[in-house]
């Protein structure tokens, strides 16, 4: 514990000064023995989270620190616009909505919005997927680079989570293949039971895909309403699109 408040102490040291600081300075700041810190910069040294501009300093935040910090002022603005949308998207669909986001081999939820007549399922922040078990996640794999699906799926588990879990990555392979080809993905009953996941992409200005898009739809009442929801949904991941690109 003493090394994770001394490693964030050092983090907020240097994001808040607007000059690089010496190792004296920063034992300093910091109240660490000098050889504590030596270790602590070293190792955030050799993950770029901190860059030293001689052999032994001065010091400053690197380039994944500044990294770090642009991508939560991303997700934060990503949110703030997203969420008048799918405010709009759960009144019309009458489903609860959620955000994703890719972190690693899962899915995150940054953002839910539940839906007033929602029948019990709420979106909740904060919720996390594997890639094979979610429509979002799927999406995302979809819009992978091929060398990268194959790096996954050779090292992930089809663990399952419901008894519709997927456990085949032959199956597997195939929905990803139709999601790049309709720009559309589900997951029917295979993360919840009784919900069908159904995203589509968020995309960058720069036409890359930076979130999912997604509706939690009870599995006995999908089918009638497919071509409908698929309709408004996309509506929706445009209008995120809309204002994303022109910010």
């Amino acid at each position: 514990m003493k090394s994770a408040h001394r490693t964030l102490d050092l983090l907020e040291i240097l994001a808040n000064s607007d000059r690089s600081l010496t190792h004296a300075e920063l034992a300093s700041r910091a109240a660490i023995p000098k050889s504590s810190l030596s270790q602590l910069l070293r190792t955030l040294q050799s993950r770029d989270y901190v860059q030293s501009l001689g052999p032994n300093g001065p010091y400053r935040l690197g380039a994944s620190a500044v990294n770090l910090i642009r991508h939560g002022l991303h997700i934060q603005r990503l949110v703030a616009q997203a969420r008048p949308h799918m405010e709009t998207l759960a009144l019309e669909a009458r489903y609860s909505c959620g955000l994703n986001i890719l972190r690693g081999d899962i899915v995150e939820r940054v953002l839910g919005v539940t839906a007033a007549d929602a029948q019990g399922y709420a979106m909740h922040e904060g919720v996390r997927a594997p890639l094979y078990a979610s429509s979002s996640g799927k999406l995302f794999l979809a819009h992978m680079a091929s060398e990268d699906v194959e790096s996954y799926l050779a090292r992930v588990q089809l663990r399952p989570i419901t008894s519709r879990s997927l456990h085949s990555s032959k199956e597997l392979r195939r929905q990803i293949r139709l999601a790049r080809e309709e720009g559309v993905a589900y997951s029917k009953d295979e993360f919840t039971n009784g919900i069908v996941g159904v995203s589509v992409p968020i995309l960058s200005a720069h036409w890359r895909m930076t979130a999912s898009l997604g509706l939690a739809v009870p599995s006995r009442e999908f089918d009638a309403r497919k071509d409908a929801l698929l309709v408004i949904l996309r509506k929706a991941a445009h209008g995120i699109f809309t204002q994303v690109s022109a910010a």
